[in-house]
């Protein structure tokens, strides 16, 4: 081989080396060219990561970034919780719902049972106040209808029939300075054990004592209970006759200790009894001072005029109250996460909801679907109101590990 032919290949060897030397320093200066405009890109996607501020009172209605006279700054998460963050893309998969917080006017409805009872300012027991026989039944059934002084039976009495035969004497004997007294306690005695006044006046004219006396009736009404028979023995201890006046019977409804303090005296009710074609209106006139133990309920009672006797005593009777408990702020029930002794709500800010931030809640009374307010939200606030269960773990998940505000994906 030539000499010519032994450079050749040196030289090729040489142009290839310097070709490659040429695209090391064109590499290394397009690398520099490109940093300046990479390094904004990725401290971008650095920024994006990271949570954005929240303003506390975001999401609040006429908040505009400034406090606002009477408010106060949003307080710190409740112990144990962290905001969370949410995208917006996933937020629909994640069944992430929201409900505003509103102030409204709130009316609690109870609906209980209740039964027709006898009005027992019209109810009368009748008792013999002597000891003796009943002779003779005027009054012979339950259910008959009776005027006040009607006679009701007739019973022999020792003592009554020896107080008569008394009285008699008195009056034929002869007139001293002592006679009228003796004449005044011989006709109270009478009176007091209820023989009738026109009895009396018959045995004075007469002078002929009779061996049995009728038991009025001392008030009208109608005979709801008899235990009177002929010839049965009677003392002051046995119940005769029990007899009301039905013109006007009660109600007498059960409420249960929680509804307790929401029923006032006056409140109105709507009262369905059992048998009549359509409702009433009736007002509670009295509460019972004291709870039942078993049932742990309260008696409350309607008055209801009874003109013909249609409300029966004993029937049922379904009673609807609607009950005002004043005005405030309204959250969905499904929005409140209860942990034993705290009640917590996520509000939500931005549209759609990203950050959700825990707020401990002081909860007044359940009515309906939603709850009273009494702190912890605003009016005009958003409050979640799905996926409860995925924001509660994930805000105690964020907290207990330090991390702040966290993304849901």
């Amino acid at each position: 081989m030539t000499l010519a032919s032994k450079k050749l290949p040196v030289g090729l060897a040489g142009g290839i080396a310097f070709a490659a030397i040429l695209a090391i320093f064109a590499a290394q200066y397009l690398r520099t060219k490109e940093s300046p405009s990479r390094q904004p890109a990725q401290a971008r996607v650095q920024e994006a990561e990271q949570p954005a501020p929240v303003d506390p009172h975001a999401g609040h209605a006429g908040h505009t970034g400034h406090v606002q006279p009477g408010e106060e700054q949003a307080a710190a998460p409740p112990a144990g919780y962290a905001p969370v963050m949410v995208d917006p893309a996933h937020a629909a998969a994640l069944n992430l719902t929201t409900a505003p917080v509103e102030e409204r006017d709130f009316k609690r409805v109870v609906r209980t049972v209740g039964v027709v009872t006898l009005d027992e300012t019209r109810t009368t027991h009748v008792h013999s106040k002597i000891r003796g026989w009943i002779d003779a039944i005027h009054v012979d059934f339950i259910g008959r209808k009776v005027a006040a002084g009607e006679p009701l039976c007739s019973i022999y009495s020792q003592e009554v029939y020896s107080a008569e035969v008394e009285l008699v004497s008195i009056l034929g004997s002869a007139p001293g300075s002592g006679q009228d007294a003796l004449l005044d306690a011989a006709r109270r005695r009478l009176a007091l054990w209820d023989v009738p006044k026109s009895e009396i006046e018959r045995l004075e004219a007469t002078r002929e004592p009779r061996r049995t006396f009728s038991l009025l009736a001392p008030r009208a009404g109608t005979v709801i209970a008899k235990q009177a028979l002929q010839g049965t023995f009677v003392d002051p201890s046995v119940e005769l006759y029990t007899l009301s006046d039905l013109s006007r019977v009660w109600v007498l409804a059960d409420i249960y200790e929680a509804d307790v303090p929401h029923v006032p005296v006056g409140g109105r009710a709507r009262l369905s009894i059992q048998g009549q074609p359509t409702p009433v209106e009736g007002q509670v006139s009295f509460l019972a001072p004291t709870l039942d133990e078993a049932t742990r309920t309260r008696k409350v009672r309607f008055e209801l005029q009874n003109p013909g006797g249609k409300y029966l005593p004993g029937g049922f009777v379904s009673v609807e109250m609607e009950l005002p408990m004043g005005r405030g702020l309204a959250i969905p029930e499904s929005a409140v996460i209860r942990t034993g002794t705290r009640s917590i709500a996520f509000v939500a800010h931005g549209d759609p909801a990203q950050h959700l931030e825990p707020r401990e809640l002081k909860l007044g009374p359940l009515v309906g679907d939603a709850y009273q307010v009494e702190s912890g939200v605003s009016a005009g606030e958003r409050v979640a109101t799905g996926a409860q269960f995925l924001l509660d773990s994930e805000s105690r998940l964020r907290a207990s590990g330090g991390q702040g505000a966290g993304h849901v994906h």
